[in-house]
C-alpha cells in the first residue's frame, strides 16, 4: 500500500470477508495488497483501521494482547 489513503471501500469489501470471524491487520494487509504483509505494512494497516473503524463496521476485540485483533460490529 502507498502511503496516500486507501480504497476504502475496498478495505470494506476485505474486512466484509471475514463476516463473523475475527481477523488481524496483516490478514487484511495480505488481502488488500494480494502478498504476505511485513511487520511495517501490519503496522500501517493497523493505523489505518482504527482511523476508520466507524466507517468500515469494525471494532477492536478486547482482552487481544499483541496484534490487534478486529471484528464487525
Amino acid at each position: 500500500m502507498n502511503h496516500a489513503t486507501p480504497n476504502l471501500d475496498k478495505l470494506r469489501n476485505i474486512v466484509q470477508k471475514f463476516g463473523a470471524h475475527s481477523f488481524t491487520s496483516a490478514q487484511v494487509a495480505r488481502e488488500y495488497e494480494d502478498a504476505a504483509a511485513s511487520a511495517e505494512t501490519a503496522e500501517r494497516f493497523d493505523s489505518v483501521l482504527k482511523q476508520h473503524a466507524t466507517v468500515l463496521g469494525i471494532h477492536v476485540v478486547p482482552g487481544t494482547s499483541g496484534a490487534t485483533v478486529w471484528q464487525m460490529m
